[in-house]
């Protein structure tokens, strides 16, 4: 069940809503899902897969995909296919470390639960609930990972993490929604977007392991956090804002990005549709905030997505 907690990877952190001389309608939190992850999280990141299924765009990028290697298996045995039968995934970092993801939708438990039990996974009852164990090869209660089949909901992600959403669906408590900070980002995220994320960054988060360059790391070390959103229709729409320490780390790592932007397109100049990609992309800052906006035509990804195929095959 590796699979599930792939949607964990889905949490890039940036953004903000651009100034407008009319203000843009903003989302209505989902509450109902909102309530279930604790008020110390640090990061929310929303994947409304329904929504998705109604863009031309993600239809012809759709047809072209594939499931990750080993979930045939489970798509045979229980029926459920993740692209037709998901409608919403909502994954919550809680700490440094821990990751938890809450994903509405529709299966059969039985089947489900029966694949699952055929492959032994190791069993826990928390609260009244099933929790299976999901193999991560970690030893430390605090790094292993479970997932649950809850009524409509799949719930998957570290162990403490998936038992502190069992905790508030058997009883009210302190959520995001009572964590100011995350519940303003989450209200500037504008109507339409189907993927969002909003959090804050703690540099110290960053194991030890990663080899990061120096430039790399200074940059980041100004960065707080910020919001991401992304909306798909016949093209793809991102803002991205990232809040810093200073407006000089703001204004210094937009020029860093530029200037990577530049170079990008003098290597590509015989490539006059990744140029146009590139031209898609806008970066500005005020204050101690960065903006990036991209704006790609779906035709012209459709070419590229075309050419990497053929690529690939070759």
């Amino acid at each position: 069940m590796k699979w599930i907690l792939g949607v964990c990877a889905a949490a890039v952190v940036f953004g903000i809503v651009a100034t407008m001389t009319i203000p843009a309608q903003t989302i209505t939190p989902d509450q109902a899902t909102l309530k279930l992850f604790p008020a110390e999280a640090t990061g929310i990141a929303v994947i409304d897969v329904a929504g998705l299924r109604n863009s031309a765009l993600f239809a012809a990028f759709k047809a072209s995909g594939q499931y990750p290697k080993g979930l045939g298996g489970f798509i045979d045995a229980t029926g459920f296919q993740p692209d037709r039968d998901v409608d919403q995934v909502t994954v919550g970092k809680i700490g440094a470390k821990q990751m938890v993801a809450v994903i509405r939708a529709r299966y059969d438990h039985f089947k489900v639960e029966q694949f699952i039990q055929d492959h032994h996974a190791p069993v826990e009852t928390y609260l009244g609930r099933t929790l299976y164990g999901v193999d991560m090869k970690k030893a430390d209660q605090a790094d292993s990972a479970s997932v649950s089949f809850i009524d409509d909901l799949i719930v998957a992600g570290h162990t403490p993490a998936v038992k502190q959403v069992i905790d508030r669906l058997a009883a009210p408590a302190s959520s995001i929604l009572d964590n100011a900070a995350l519940l303003s980002g989450i209200r500037g995220i504008e109507v339409g977007n189907q993927i969002w994320a909003v959090g804050q960054f703690d540099v110290a988060a960053i194991p030890e392991s990663a080899r990061i360059p120096a430039p790399a790391l200074e940059m980041v070390k100004g960065f707080k956090g910020g919001s991401y959103q992304m909306r798909l229709d016949s093209g793809v729409h991102v803002r991205a804002v990232g809040n810093f320490i200073s407006d000089e780390a703001a204004r210094s790592t937009a020029d860093v990005i530029r200037g990577l932007m530049a170079v990008a397109k003098l290597q590509m100049a015989q490539q006059p549709d990744m140029i146009g990609l590139l031209d898609g992309v806008r970066i500005d800052y005020a204050g101690s905030s960065m903006t990036v906006r991209f704006d790609g035509d779906g035709e012209l990804l459709k070419r590229l997505q075309s050419k990497r195929r053929g690529a690939t095959a070759e």
